[in-house]
């Protein structure tokens, strides 16, 4: 049997055909057309999923089940997308509307879950359970796998780990409150603390990285400057991962995970920059410090959201 995975991002539809060992066998993207109506969207979504078994010489009765990962609120119990940032679905049946087009069995996730499903089932956090995946980019995403199964709490939106409030009264966050975890530890906060260093220190290295332009700084700009051996970048690497570890010593007394897997852009940083600092910081304030908790690189990419929404039906 096969699966069909579909990762619905703000500007890209990425579907992919997976096989039970979470191997992706074909794949097609198109980018989102802004102006498709939440319907429309759903029917297309459903017609990528067909256009994809004819690609892999699939018949539609092989595939077992359609997941869609997506950004936001979902219910998959009723097939319905909830709310999403910056897209057309607000309390959309896009399980209905799929099945007008193609009547397959259709899950829905969050993108974060899909992401933890995915690495649970064919990525670095393969054999660990529980397991955890927390996502760097412009926020924090997060997601868990629990004896097997996604955890989404009682309302489906658990695991909201980016708007854990690791600073009181601390730098106001786009939900509302203020100190969220990923005022501190997302790249957006990378980027902002490489900014403010900046000012700081004129001699940096940064500025020549940034080709003399504070607002060119990317989450990569300190870690390439402390590799220079930059005094300032390394001030910038240590006010990030102090916020960064405290989000994750949290998960790790709260949760006890096997493992955590770090997802999204600043993940790929040398480890000798990232990922051992991190995991020092992190055993310092750990609880339990003769059970440590695994920290690791995701492993499966963007692939990640495709395998674990292909996988959603054996996880839910």
């Amino acid at each position: 049997m096969y699966y069909i995975g579909i990762d619905v991002g703000g500007t890209n539809l990425v579907a992919g055909l997976v096989n039970e060992a979470g191997r992706i066998l074909d794949k097609v993207n198109h980018p989102v057309d802004k102006a498709m109506s939440a319907e429309e969207l759903c029917l297309d979504l459903a017609r990528m999923s067909k256009k994809l078994c004819e690609m892999g010489s699939v018949d539609f009765s092989q595939i077992e089940a359609v997941g869609v990962g997506l950004p936001g609120l979902v219910d998959n119990g009723a097939g319905v997308v909830v709310q999403t940032v910056n897209m057309a679905f607000d309390n959309t049946p896009l399980r209905e509307i799929f099945q007008r087009e193609w009547d397959v069995p259709v899950f829905l996730g969050n993108d974060a879950n899909c992401a933890a499903a995915g690495e649970y089932w064919a990525g670095a956090a393969k054999g660990c359970d529980p397991a955890v995946v927390v996502t760097l980019g412009t926020g924090i995403g997060g997601g868990m796998v629990a004896n097997g199964k996604v955890f989404t709490g009682f309302a489906n939106s658990g695991m909201e780990v980016g708007h854990m409030i690791v600073h009181p009264n601390g730098v106001l966050c786009s939900c509302g409150n203020r100190g969220c975890w990923e005022q501190y530890g997302s790249a957006t906060a990378l980027i902002r603390l490489t900014q403010l260093e900046m000012e700081r220190d004129r001699d940096s290295a940064m500025w020549e990285l940034c080709e003399g332009d504070r607002f060119k700084a990317q989450g990569r700009t300190p870690f390439a400057a402390a590799r220079q051996g930059d005094p300032a970048a390394k001030r910038v690497l240590a006010a990030y991962l102090q916020g960064l570890s405290v989000g994750i010593i949290n998960l790790v007394n709260i949760l006890q995970p096997e493992i955590i897997c770090l997802g999204g852009g600043v993940s790929g940083a040398e480890d000798d920059l990232l990922l051992e600092p991190l995991r020092e910081l992190v055993i310092q304030g750990t609880f339990d410090k003769n059970n440590p908790t695994r920290l690791e690189r995701a492993s499966l990419g963007n692939d990640a959201g495709v395998v674990g929404a292909a996988l959603l039906c054996n996880m839910l």
